[in-house]
C-alpha cells in the first residue's frame, strides 16, 4: 500500500506512540500493584486502569497507521474507539477520588452503562462508531519523510454524539480541578488542570483542524495522555510517598505508644498485685500463689500451711494518734515480718492491719510440719511483741495468728483461709498475743455458730419467733414464802439443734446485732403475758424480771424506746424489772447512768444480776438507781448455816444500806434457805422454790401457791409444815426434771 504514491514508513510519529504505549503500561502496572497493596484503593485502581486504556490507545494508534490494509486499520481504529470509551469508567472514578468527592455509584453506574453501550456499537456497526462506512483515505506525509496511513469515510451520528459526551466529561473534570484548588489544593488541582487542558486541545485539533478544516495532520490525542500519565504519576507517587511518611510516623507514635501503654500495664499489674502502703503482696496476689500451691501440693502429695496474723492494737494506735502514724506503723510492721518470715515463704496484706504467710511446701510428719509452722507462727508474734517506734513515739502491738495446714480436706482455698481465720479468731477469744493451730472440732463449733446465727437471723426476718421462741418463768419468793414475781428466761427450740439455753445463743445476738430484735421481741412478749394473766384473773401481782444485754443498754435510744414499747402495750413500767449484769456497765458507765436513770424515770424496776462476780466499784454502785441486789449463785452455793459471817450477807448488808432488796440466785437446798431467811435476805430463786416453767405449768404452779398461801396460819408457821412443803416441792421439782 502506498500513501501519494509513497511507500508506508516507520518513523519517529510511529515510535513516539510505541513509547507513549509503553510508558502507559508501566504506569499502569505499577500502580495497579500499588493499589492492590493498598487493599484495593480506587485512586491507585481506577489510575492503573485508565493508564492501560491509554497504552491500549496508543498502541491501536500506531497499528492504524502502519497497516498494510484496510482490515487491518478497521480493527485497530476498533481498538482505538473500544478503549477511548472503556476508559470513561476508570477516568470518572479517579476524578472523583483525586478531588476528594464522595462515592457517587449512581453515577458510576450510568457511566459503565454508557461506556458499555459504545463498546457494543464500535463492534456491531460495519464502519465503527465514527464512520458508517470506512475506505482507505489520503496517506499524511510528515515533514520529517514518514508517512502514515489514513482511513476515510462519512462521519456517524453516534461518533459525534461520543465526541459531545468526552467534552462533557473533560469540562466536569476540569470544574472538579478547579473547585480542589479553591478548596486549598492548589498544586494538586493545578496538576489534574494542566493534564485536562492539554487533552482538551488534543481534541480541538483533532475536530477543529484536522476534521473540520480537511488539513492532513495526524490526531495527537495518544499524545495527550502522556503528560496526564507522568504528572498524575508523579502526583501520586508524591501523595504515596506522603502517606508513606505519615505511616513511619504513626508507626514510630504506635511503637511509642505501645511502650508506654507496656509500662503504663506493667505499673498496672504492680498497682493490683501489690499493696500500695507496705509494697507487699495484696489479696488477690497472695490469693494466686496459694492457689498454685494448693493444687501443687494436691498433686504431688507435698503439704503447706497458712499463717493468718492480725494486729491485736493497731485500731487503738489509729484511732488516737490518726491514720498517718497508723500508715507508718503498718510499713514498720511490714518489714519486722518480712525480716522474720522464711525468705521461700510468701508475706503478703490482705488489708487493714491483715497479713499472710503462706508456707510451702513443708517437709516431714504431719506433726512435724504442725511444730515448724507453730515455730514460724511464734516467732511473728515474738518479733511484733517487741515496741516499734514510729517518729518520736515508742509503740506497741501484739498479734495473734491463726494457722492452717493443707491440703486436710478442704475443697477450695477459700475453706483454707476460713480455717485459719477459726484458728485465728480462737487466738483472739484466748487472750490475744497467742497462736492457735485449726483442729476439725472448731469447725465444727463454727458451723454450729453458724446454724445458730442462720436460724437467729431467719426467725427473725420471716417471724418465725413464736414458733421457735418462748419465755420460761422462775417464781420469786421472799421470807415468808410471799410471791414476789418472777423472772422471765428465753427459751429457743431449734428446729434442729433442740432446745437451747441464753448462753447458747445470747453472746451471738450481742455479737451480730441482733439482741436488739430480740431483745425487744421479748419485751413484747412479757408484756402479753402480764395482759393475758391480768385478763384471766391469775394470781400474779408480784413484778416480771426481763433481762437486759449491754449492747441493749449502750443504745442511745434504748430507754425512750422501751418506754414507748411498754405503754403501747398497756402496761405499767412499773410491772417489768429490768435485770442488767456488771459488765454492762464497764462499757461506758456514764452513758449507761443516763439510760438507768431514764428507765428509773419511767416507772421501771432495776436490778443488778450476779452482783459480786464482776469489778464495779462500790461508789459506782451507789450512784446507780438500783432497786434490787442479786446474789449470785456462787455465793448462794457457798452457803453453810454454821458458818458464822458468810459472804452472802456482806452483799445483804450493802443492799440494805443503800436502800435495796436483796434476792438470791439458785437457792436449791433448805439449809441455803434458812441460812439465807437468818441473813435477812429479801427473796430468793432457784430450784428448790421451782424450776423455769412454761407459761401453762408457770399458771398451774402459780395455781398451787396460792392455794397453798390460802392454808391456815398455823399450818403454814409450823417448821414441820413448812419443811413438808419444801421437800414436797423439791419432790415436785425432781419430778418435772
Amino acid at each position: 500500500m502506498v500513501v501519494d504514491q509513497g511507500p508506508i514508513t516507520f518513523g519517529y510519529y510511529t515510535a513516539a506512540l510505541v513509547a507513549t504505549a509503553g510508558i502507559g503500561l508501566a504506569s499502569g502496572a505499577q500502580f495497579a500493584v500499588i493499589g492492590l497493596w493498598r487493599r484495593r484503593e480506587a485512586i491507585y485502581l481506577s489510575y492503573a486502569s485508565l493508564c492501560l486504556c491509554i497504552a491500549t490507545l496508543a498502541f491501536a494508534n500506531a497499528l492504524l497507521h502502519t497497516a498494510g490494509s484496510l482490515a487491518v486499520a478497521t480493527g485497530a481504529l476498533r481498538t482505538m474507539i473500544g478503549a477511548a470509551a472503556i476508559s470513561f469508567l476508570p477516568f470518572v472514578i479517579f476524578i472523583r477520588a483525586y478531588t476528594g468527592g464522595p462515592p457517587q455509584p449512581r453515577l458510576q453506574l450510568a457511566v459503565a452503562a454508557v461506556a458499555g453501550f459504545f463498546v457494543w456499537l464500535n463492534l456491531e456497526l460495519p464502519g465503527t462508531l465514527f464512520f458508517t462506512r470506512l475506505a482507505p483515505g489520503t496517506g499524511i506525509a510528515l515533514p520529517w519523510g514518514e508517512r502514515l496511513y489514513a482511513v476515510a469515510g462519512v462521519a456517524s451520528t453516534w461518533g459525534l454524539l461520543f465526541h459531545v459526551l468526552t467534552y462533557v466529561a473533560f469540562l466536569w473534570a476540569l470544574s472538579r480541578a478547579v473547585k480542589q484548588m479553591r478548596a486549598g489544593e492548589g498544586l494538586r488541582g493545578a496538576l489534574l488542570a494542566i493534564c485536562l487542558l492539554s487533552q482538551f486541545a488534543a481534541l480541538l485539533w483533532g475536530d477543529v483542524v484536522v476534521d473540520a478544516l480537511d488539513h492532513h495532520y495526524p490526531y495527537l490525542d495518544a499524545f495527550s495522555f502522556l503528560p496526564f500519565v507522568l504528572l498524575m504519576g508523579l502526583s501520586l507517587a508524591s501523595q504515596l510517598h506522603q502517606r508513606t511518611v505519615q505511616l513511619e510516623q504513626t508507626t514510630r507514635r504506635l511503637e511509642a505508644e505501645a511502650h508506654t501503654r507496656r509500662e503504663a500495664e506493667f505499673n498496672l499489674r504492680h498497682v493490683a498485685y501489690h499493696d500500695s502502703l507496705t509494697g507487699l503482696p495484696n489479696r488477690l496476689r497472695a490469693l494466686d500463689h496459694l492457689a498454685e500451691l494448693h493444687a501443687d501440693a494436691l498433686a504431688r502429695g507435698q503439704h503447706g500451711a497458712v499463717l493468718l496474723i492480725d494486729l491485736d492494737n493497731f485500731k487503738t494506735i489509729n484511732d488516737a494518734l490518726g491514720h498517718p502514724i497508723g500508715d507508718r506503723m503498718l510499713e514498720a510492721i511490714a518489714d519486722r515480718l518480712l525480716a522474720a518470715a522464711p525468705t521461700d515463704a510468701l508475706l503478703a496484706r490482705l488489708g487493714g492491719d491483715e497479713f499472710v504467710l503462706v508456707l510451702g511446701p513443708l517437709a516431714g510428719a504431719y506433726p512435724a510440719m504442725q511444730a515448724q509452722a507453730q515455730q514460724v507462727a511464734e516467732r511473728m508474734v515474738a518479733r511484733l511483741a517487741e515496741p516499734v517506734a514510729v517518729d518520736s513515739r515508742v509503740l506497741a502491738v501484739g498479734a495473734s495468728v491463726g494457722v492452717a495446714l493443707f491440703p486436710a480436706g478442704e475443697e477450695s482455698v477459700a475453706d483454707l483461709l476460713r480455717r485459719a481465720d477459726i484458728a485465728l479468731y480462737r487466738a483472739k477469744a484466748a487472750g490475744r498475743n497467742t497462736v492457735r493451730l485449726f483442729l476439725e472440732p472448731m469447725q465444727q463449733e463454727a458451723d454450729t455458730r453458724l446454724t445458730l446465727e442462720r436460724g437467729l437471723r431467719t426467725a427473725l426476718e420471716q417471724e418465725r419467733m413464736p414458733t421457735q421462741f418462748a419465755l420460761h418463768f422462775q417464781p420469786q419468793v421472799n421470807r415468808r414464802g410471799e410471791l414476789l414475781g418472777a423472772e422471765a428466761l428465753l427459751r429457743w427450740q431449734h428446729p434442729q439443734l433442740g432446745e437451747l439455753s441464753p448462753s447458747a445463743f445470747i453472746p451471738l445476738a450481742e455479737e451480730t446485732g441482733l439482741i436488739h430484735a430480740l431483745g425487744a421481741w421479748v419485751i413484747g412478749q412479757a408484756c402479753a403475758h402480764i395482759r393475758a394473766w391480768d385478763r384471766d384473773g391469775v394470781a400474779f401481782g408480784g413484778r416480771l424480771a426481763v433481762n437486759v444485754s449491754a449492747w441493749q443498754l449502750n443504745h442511745p435510744h434504748f430507754a425512750a424506746q422501751l418506754e414507748a414499747q411498754v405503754h403501747a402495750a398497756g402496761i405499767e413500767p412499773s410491772r417489768l424489772a429490768l435485770e442488767l449484769t456488771e459488765s454492762a456497765l464497764l462499757r461506758d458507765f456514764d452513758g449507761a447512768l443516763d439510760t438507768l436513770d431514764q428507765l428509773s424515770a419511767a416507772g421501771f424496776r432495776l436490778a443488778l444480776d450476779d452482783f459480786g462476780t464482776g469489778y464495779s466499784s462500790l461508789s459506782y454502785l451507789q450512784r446507780l438507781p438500783l432497786d434490787v441486789l442479786k446474789i449470785d449463785r456462787a455465793f448462794v452455793r457457798e452457803l453453810d448455816p454454821d458458818a458464822a459471817d458468810p459472804l452472802a450477807s456482806f452483799i445483804v448488808d450493802v443492799a440494805h444500806r443503800l436502800g435495796m432488796a436483796a434476792i438470791a440466785e439458785g437457792v436449791e437446798t433448805v439449809p441455803q434457805r434458812l441460812t439465807l431467811e437468818r441473813i435477812g435476805c429479801d427473796g430468793m430463786q432457784g430450784f428448790l422454790i421451782c424450776r423455769p416453767l412454761d407459761e401453762p405449768g408457770f399458771r398451774r404452779w402459780l395455781a398451787e401457791h396460792q392455794q397453798a398461801r390460802a392454808l391456815p396460819q398455823a399450818q403454814r408457821s409450823s417448821p414441820e409444815a413448812r419443811d413438808a412443803r419444801d421437800l414436797s416441792s423439791r419432790d415436785r421439782n425432781s419430778a418435772g426434771d
